[in-house]
């Protein structure tokens, strides 16, 4: 049974090497420690690889423990709840339930953003240090291929979250009906009647998708008519017609599936080393924005 002692060791480890400017140097020497003092990977095999995944991008903080593609645990809050020790109750509360230490974690898993600064800096951080702790493979997720993942399949899915100030994180996408996903555009923050014009133009033959879609359906859906299309608000599982956009079912919760989607890129040798883990932030951050070199030219 994994420890709550051991995890509070682990996350204040995790944070000191993960915020460490020398820590690439060191990766060896980590590496060698953890398999001297915690063992090799407790995984069997034939059970399937133990995949801790964890969001901190979106408005719902999730962690999901995964063997193989079976779902042991998940736990989901509000991403400012319980400050940022938070996601390390979290991650203790998904073990515990699983009965699972966390030297037996195979592969860690992360959305990388966009979303919240706040959310992904602590995040990130934590997950960084815990593998680089363990010595194990980490996979960066981007988010809205996490969220575009829900809408399979899709030749043309916009995934959207809300980013503030009125404004979403927004990108076209492709995903397969196996859940494989294809980037057409990148990712983008933007006022969400500029992304409706952007789609427009594409005619029928999209899903939306996301957090961004829900928050603005009727401007969707007034865009979709305003441009001679159909709106279907309900999805029923195939692709949308080309002459339809489709509202997908939002998935709150993306830890599970974003260890779904870093299992499969580990499986094709997609694994990252920890120290190589960063965040997707896509715009500048508030305090960049009100930066001095901003505010000169």
């Amino acid at each position: 049974m994994f420890l709550n002692a051991e995890l509070i060791w682990f996350g204040d480890h995790a944070y000191n090497l993960a915020t460490n400017r020398g820590v690439s140097n060191n990766i060896n020497f980590i590496r060698a420690a953890a398999r001297r003092g915690r063992g090799r990977v407790g995984d069997d095999l034939e059970e399937g690889l133990l995949t801790l995944g964890v969001d901190t991008s979106t408005e719902k903080r999730s962690v999901a423990l995964l063997r193989g593609g079976r779902l042991l645990s998940a736990s989901t809050c509000e991403l400012r709840e319980g400050g940022s020790a938070g996601l390390l109750t979290d991650v203790d509360r998904v073990l515990k339930s699983a009965s699972v230490a966390l030297k037996d974690v195979g592969l860690f898993a992360a959305a990388v953003g966009p979303g919240s600064f706040t959310g992904l800096r602590s995040g990130l951080a934590t997950v960084k240090g815990l593998a680089l702790t363990l010595g194990r493979p980490v996979v960066g997720v981007p988010t809205l291929h996490a969220v575009a993942y829900g809408a399979r399949p899709a030749r043309r899915v916009v995934a959207s979250i809300p980013a503030g100030r009125g404004e979403v994180f927004a990108q076209l996408l492709g995903v397969s009906a196996d859940g494989a996903v294809t980037e057409v555009e990148s990712p983008t923050h933007i006022p969400p009647a500029l992304l409706l014009e952007k789609i427009a133009r594409l005619g029928g033959g999209v899903k939306w998708v996301g957090g961004g879609a829900s928050k603005y359906r009727e401007q969707i859906w007034q865009a979709a008519e305003a441009a001679g299309l159909d709106f279907v608000p309900t999805d029923d599982g195939g692709d949308a017609a080309d002459g339809a956009w489709v509202l997908a079912a939002n998935v709150d919760a993306l830890a599970e599936t974003v260890a779904v989607l870093a299992r499969a890129r580990y499986e094709v040798g997609g694994a990252w080393d920890a120290a190589a883990l960063s965040a997707v932030y896509v715009r500048p951050s508030d305090a960049e924005l009100k930066g001095p070199w901003h505010s000169q030219g």
